[in-house]
């Protein structure tokens, strides 16, 4: 027992030894601590950063309440208008067919010369499923007695839904009544919609007062279609329609309506 070595002193264990790994030293560090603490700060000053932030969204956030409620009643009042407008139309439209009626008068024939003339011009619209062109009772009616003539068929090229005044049908001459069913078909065949009621208008098929044409003779309906049909094709027209000259395909040139295309049955 008095002659035992140290086990470091061993030979056969001096390798063991020299194979262990050294002891870990989990102290950190005096760069660590203070790294460490630095980033707490920063967190600390980005939480109080969101704070701040968060503070003035909380104070600004009654203003935006209210301008979100005005945005949100001006959308609403804007609907309600244009479904009262809706319901307005929706209601004349069944007042004024409930009235209408069937009558001896050729309608029809207005409708099929309206094509023949469009198709002089170049201008080829889609025949509608539905046709219908009655006299209703406009002037007893409490919401139209100031209309000569009224058309459903705007933008729907399916239907030709037009209705007229039997009254005003009895007392206009030739001309007239064609300045009137032109008129209406020209909202439902072409979609167009009325022009303004300024002066230089005047005399235009599409002028929407048609007081204006009393004392109109046939030339003058001649004259009014003919420049409508004219911008609607494209040729070269000055009256405050279009001013657009197309070119004809074969040669190159200017087209022309044939000289039968301002005659009327």
């Amino acid at each position: 027992m008095d002659n035992w070595s140290a086990l470091s002193l061993v030979p056969e264990l001096i390798d063991v030894l020299n194979s262990l790994p050294p002891k870990l030293n989990i102290k950190p560090s005096l760069g660590a601590e203070s790294s460490s603490v630095k980033h707490e700060i920063e967190l600390t000053q980005n939480v109080e950063t969101k704070i701040k932030t968060s503070k003035g969204l909380t104070k600004s956030s009654p203003f935006s309440k209210w301008l979100l409620a005005i945005i949100a009643v001006i959308l609403i009042s804007l609907f309600a208008y244009r479904l009262v407008l809706y319901q307005l139309e929706v209601n004349l439209h069944k007042e004024i067919a409930e009235n209408s009626y069937d009558s001896d008068e050729d309608f029809d024939m207005y409708v099929q010369k309206f094509y023949r003339d469009l198709g002089v011009y170049g201008i080829y619209p889609k025949r509608p499923k539905e046709q219908v062109i009655k006299f209703s009772k406009l002037d007893q009616l409490d919401n139209t007695t100031h209309i000569h003539g009224v058309s459903f068929g705007f933008e729907d090229d399916d239907k030709i839904e037009i209705y007229i005044n039997p009254t005003t049908w009895a007392h206009f001459n030739k001309p007239m009544r064609y300045i009137l069913i032109y008129h209406e078909l020209a909202h439902d065949v072409l979609n167009l919609d009325d022009l303004n009621e300024d002066s230089w208008n005047e005399g235009k098929l599409m002028y929407p007062v048609i007081s204006e044409y009393e004392g109109k003779d046939m030339d003058d309906f001649i004259e009014s279609y003919k420049v409508l049909f004219e911008s609607q094709s494209g040729l070269l027209v000055d009256d405050g329609y279009k001013t657009t000259k197309p070119m004809d395909d074969k040669n190159n040139s200017p087209w022309t309506p044939p000289s039968d295309a301002i005659l009327v049955d």
